[in-house]
């Protein structure tokens, strides 16, 4: 099976319109029959803490709230994975995060993954 590690390492709240693009690709590559990643790094982990109401913002121009496109993908059976350090920096626990994640994990198992046989990245 194709193995599809995106990462969110510039997606963020600050930018909601550049925001939706990577959930369009985890959802559609879901539904090809990939295993889908996301790991999510720096100020990206922000799109995700539940009572962050910035992740609710409209996205022109379909108006639609980024966290709809990020439960699409949650939907479709994409894996989120939250980044050590970013969680650290911001005194986060994986509950105070949406639905979805399976776990946090640090740059060696990201790097591991990454250079894996038939996995293809792309950074957002």
């Amino acid at each position: 099976m194709k193995r599809l590690i995106i990462q969110l390492w510039q997606a963020n709240l600050a930018q909601p319109q550049l925001a939706a693009t990577p959930f369009f690709f985890a959802s559609a590559a879901a539904a090809m029959d990939m295993h889908v990643e996301v790991h999510v790094l720096g100020a990206s982990i922000e799109m995700f803490v539940k009572n962050n109401d910035k992740r609710h913002q409209a996205i022109p121009p379909l108006n639609r709230k980024l966290s709809e496109f990020i439960d699409d993908a949650v939907r479709t059976g994409v894996k989120f994975y939250a980044c050590s350090t970013a969680m650290r920096d911001r005194n986060l626990e994986l509950s105070d995060l949406t639905e979805g994640f399976g776990e946090v994990i640090g740059m060696v198992t990201m790097l591991d993954r990454a250079t894996q046989d038939n996995t293809t990245v792309l950074t957002f």
